[in-house]
């Protein structure tokens, strides 16, 4: 394990010195990124503000939502964002034939090389900031008990969004490019959890609770911590889930990707 995270800090270090050679587009990315991210937040505020109410949520407590699932992609996209869009062209390139010849495992291989990327710092301070200012303008209160649970169900989610990454990435395996359906399931039905998913018909509910979990990234640790009604017959337990269900998507993607793996052949470039 200390061989493990000693290897992680190297690969993080050339990542960032790699971002800082050219300081001034990196700092135009991040304030393009915070305007860009606040304004969508603005426009969900009017919008939902307009009709007052949404499915029982006001305007902050949707915000709080968004805000939760854009914090949990930044921090799983930093780790698996390069690695996940990188590795259709490597394996186009012949260059992830090299993963399978090191001391490591492939995916780690594949991972680290592909490097941390420092760009989703500006995702994670606007996120950072409508959230508590969200927050406090809703019926949270900040006890230690509600900050251990946000901050459990912030981990439970990014392991989700990290999950959704290396599961998209495994069809690199077999199309070797890149796939609109897989872009789909990663990108476009996450969209649904930036409102809550009561005000959507029962199908896609179950969608998003049972099928792909993307409720679990923010509605239902929100509905715990606001007090908000879920799915009407469904678990009372399933708000406390989060950390659980990320855990274990997670693990799931992992062996996905391993079984692609097994179905890799060369392009033999």
């Amino acid at each position: 394990m200390k061989d493990f995270w000693k290897l992680f800090s190297s690969f993080f270090r050339v990542a960032l010195r790699r971002e800082m050679a050219y300081r001034g587009t990196f700092l135009a990315g991040i304030i393009g990124q915070w305007i860009g991210y606040g304004g969508t937040f603005l426009g969900i505020y009017i919008m939902v503000s307009s009709f007052r109410v949404l499915g029982g949520w006001n305007g902050m407590e949707v915000l709080a939502l968004y805000g939760i699932s854009l914090m949990s992609y930044a921090i799983g996209a930093s780790f698996f964002f390069n690695f996940s869009h990188g590795l259709a062209g490597r394996i186009r390139s012949g260059e992830f034939d090299a993963s399978l010849t090191k001391p490591i495992h492939p995916f780690l291989h594949e991972v680290f090389s592909a490097g941390y990327n420092v760009g989703y710092i500006s995702h994670f301070t606007v996120s950072l900031v409508i959230l508590v200012i969200a927050l406090s303008h809703t019926s949270y209160t900040p006890t230690i008990w509600s900050v251990l649970f946000l901050l459990s169900a912030v981990l439970g989610a990014s392991l989700i969004q990290a999950a959704t990454l290396i599961a998209s990435s495994t069809m690199s395996f077999f199309s070797v490019g890149s796939n609109p359906i897989a872009d789909f399931l990663a990108y476009d039905i996450k969209e649904f959890t930036n409102y809550p998913i009561t005000v959507f018909p029962k199908g896609i509910q179950f969608v998003l609770t049972f099928l792909l979990p993307f409720a679990f990234m923010n509605f239902y640790p929100a509905a715990a911590l606001l007090g908000k009604a879920i799915p009407e017959g469904y678990p009372a337990v399933l708000p406390y889930l989060s950390p659980l269900v990320g855990a274990l998507v997670f693990a799931l993607s992992i062996l996905l990707w391993n079984w692609g793996l097994k179905h890799y052949k060369s392009t033999g470039s």
